[in-house]
């Protein structure tokens, strides 16, 4: 399937007949016309697999993001107003909204990314069904867009992208950013000029024999920058492995809400490498809090701009988040 599902719908859109009554594509490279991608007149997209012997199948699913309609008869106008008509099973996204259907149709690629377009009805359906659940939970997520993108920035600095990434926690709420095997590394982001950051307690003073480091990152806001999508596409390029990638870009809209693709801000690093240090949690200071108070979930704010940062050989050992090292 081509990797510009939504280059491909945004044609179709600025060129959509105007006396067109019924569904318009074009098929999707290599295919041979048995697999398309269609919009209608609500701008909604589709994907169309051609049917496979199915005459029926079960109830269509029929969703608030995603329906699925099995073994239908269409008919497709062509951009050449040539018609294509035949069985289909289609995969409609219920969005018109651009921003959210390049999520969706991002996700869509990566959910039918074989090289084959051949899937059973019943494919098609438990596909539909699990992307239409997870995108059901994202819908609670908090955007956190700052967070994420510093989170994303040390994924891009791993020398070992695939472990950094299964240390990478999935939860918004999780204590740690990243769990390796023999420390973890919790990540604060900024875009004011002093590094100042919001702890729990419990980040810095861990009870679980962890060796706790901290990577306190300060953006600036430049032209020349990423966006936090920009940033999650250039990483999602170098990760080869088909589930690793569906996980990490999942990761991210859970993390990220939304809404990730309609920010449009664009931030960097400074350009004399002094955005990022990491540092021992030991080496911040805490409140101090007895141990048989009956004070819990403390929070406080330190300014960490005048503590001893790591050597940049610890720092290279920590980012290649290997379990013989940091």
């Amino acid at each position: 399937m081509s990797s510009a599902l939504f280059e491909t719908y945004a044609k179709l859109i600025i060129n959509f007949p105007d006396d067109c009554d019924q569904l318009f594509g074009q098929p999707l490279n290599s295919y041979n016309n048995k697999l398309w991608l269609s919009v209608d007149s609500d701008a909604y997209p589709s994907l169309l697999f051609e049917t496979q012997g199915e005459v029926s199948y079960r109830n269509d699913i029929e969703l608030r993001s995603l329906s699925a309609r099995f073994s239908r008869y269409c008919n497709i106008e062509t951009t050449d107003g040539a018609v294509v008509s035949g069985t289909y099973s289609v995969v409609q996204l219920n969005e018109n909204d651009p921003d959210v259907v390049r999520m969706l149709c991002r996700f869509l690629e990566e959910t039918f990314n074989e090289n084959c377009y051949v899937y059973t009805n019943k494919e098609i359906a438990d596909r539909v069904q699990s992307l239409a659940n997870f995108f059901k939970s994202a819908e609670t997520s908090r955007s956190d867009i700052v967070g994420l993108w510093g989170e994303l920035y040390i994924l891009s600095l791993s020398h070992n992208l695939t472990a950094a990434i299964k240390c990478w926690c999935q939860h918004r709420m999780s204590k740690y950013d990243y769990v390796a095997e023999r420390f973890v590394l919790e990540v604060k982001t900024t875009v004011r000029s002093q590094r100042k950051h919001r702890f729990s307690l419990e980040q810095l003073r861990s009870q679980t024999g962890y060796q706790i480091y901290v990577a306190s990152l300060i953006l600036v806001e430049l032209s020349s920058g990423k966006t936090v999508s920009e940033l999650m596409e250039s990483i999602a390029v170098d990760i080869h492995d088909n589930e690793l990638r569906v996980s990490f870009l999942k990761q991210c809209l859970l993390k990220g809400g939304k809404d990730i693709y309609r920010n449009s801000l664009t931030w960097d690093v400074l350009p004399e490498g002094g955005s990022m240090i990491i540092l021992d949690a030991f080496d911040i200071p805490v409140p101090e809090v007895k141990p048989d108070s009956a004070i819990e979930n403390v929070r406080f704010d330190v300014d960490v701009s005048n503590l001893m940062p790591l050597d940049y050989k610890k720092v290279d050992s920590i980012l290649a988040f290997d379990s013989d090292m940091a």
